[in-house]
């Protein structure tokens, strides 16, 4: 158990992911009478959602800092896309009356934009406390109806506290095999939620009070095989073939050397990603690895919205994630992952394992 409650953090980022999580279903659902190229139901969707969440969490933690992609400087050039975003705003509510009530909402569109930045410019800390989120992850899914996430988490001190992520296409009975297909075409899919310590519940997204939940036990650790060692053949890699600028090719060459097939699990977002390496039920164990150039460090597109939150439900869930040099994921260096070199996520049992076989990959 943790020493710090955190119970009302967790209870009321739970309340105001789900009303992001159905708005962003609501969106998504629309886009099938639109152009797939058109770009702009995602980017409304992105606006609406950062602005219901920090509006919540910024009326009950006055105090505390916020980290978001999104700025509000389009909204302030373009009135028609402001307008377009300020009424989905308004639309938006939980079903049951007392639970919206405690989800505050701007007042005005000058609010809204306000409360947008508020994220957009924020930059992080290592003192105090700072919520973190990804309206959208998995944009690029997101517009053909694939998977996506709503994600949130609470940084205390650079660390994670509270985590609250929503699949509003992952199918409940499907959690064993995870995939961009099949989605919760009728309902809103899962959330999943954990302050530090707390463990994990897992529940359905409903449309009012938050449904009853189930607590997710930890991942058990593998049993030994004869000889002691694990299989690598049997590792089930968790990415995308949608991820070339992510250094995929890294990855296709040390999942070859072992002799595992790639990917194993095809999954374009990358905390539903994470959501797999915690739940999925594989025999050899999901891992997730990034090997961009050292020179490089990481990826400029990584940023700590991509990983803050389900990392932490990893982590309840018995799964470890560190950079390469199985260094602490670092949340409190700014927007950016700029203190890590890379990424291997895996099971705890099958962490070390897997770090040391890519540690001698890339020498």
């Amino acid at each position: 158990m943790g020493s710090v409650s955190y119970a009302q953090e967790q209870h009321l980022a739970s309340l105001a992911v789900q009303r992001a999580a159905i708005l962003t279903k609501n969106v998504m659902r629309s886009v099938k009478h639109i152009a797939k190229t058109d770009s702009t139901p995602v980017t409304v969707a992105d606006f609406v959602a950062q602005a219901l969440l920090i509006s919540a969490l910024h009326r009950a933690f006055p105090s505390d800092g916020f980290i978001g992609e999104e700025t509000a400087d389009v909204l302030r050039e373009d009135a028609t896309l402001r307008q377009q975003v300020w009424e989905l705003v308004g639309a938006t509510e939980l079903e049951n009356a007392a639970d919206e009530a405690l989800l505050a909402k701007p007042s005005s569109s000058e609010e809204m934009m306000h409360h947008i930045d508020l994220g957009g410019r924020g930059v992080g800390t290592r003192n105090g406390r700072t919520w973190v989120m990804d309206p959208i992850d998995g944009t690029a899914t997101f517009i053909r109806g694939g998977q996506y996430a709503v994600a949130l988490a609470l940084l205390e001190d650079g660390k994670e506290v509270v985590g609250v992520v929503a699949c509003p296409n992952l199918l409940h009975p499907d959690l064993a095999r995870i995939e961009d297909t099949p989605v919760d075409v009728e309902g809103y899919g899962i959330m999943l939620s954990t302050a530090l310590g707390e463990g994990v519940i897992l529940r359905p997204v409903g449309k009012g009070s938050l449904l009853p939940g189930q607590h997710v036990s930890a991942r058990r650790p593998a049993p030994p095989t004869a000889n002691g060692l694990i299989d690598p053949t049997s590792w089930n890699f968790v990415d995308s073939t949608m991820g070339e600028k992510y250094h995929l090719q890294n990855v296709k060459r040390f999942a070859s050397t072992v002799g595992a097939l790639f990917p194993g699990t095809d999954v374009w977002s990358t905390h539903v990603r994470l959501i797999v390496l915690g739940l999925g039920a594989r025999q050899g164990g999901n891992v997730q690895v990034r090997i961009p150039p050292r020179a490089e460090g990481n990826d400029p597109e990584d940023y700590i919205w991509d990983y803050a939150g389900s990392q932490l439900i990893l982590s309840e869930l018995g799964g470890k994630a560190t950079d390469l040099d199985g260094r602490e994921i670092d949340f409190g260096a700014g927007r950016r992952l700029s203190r890590n070199w890379g990424l291997v996520a895996a099971p705890g049992w099958l962490h070390f394992e897997v770090l040391h076989r890519v540690q001698e990959f890339v020498g």
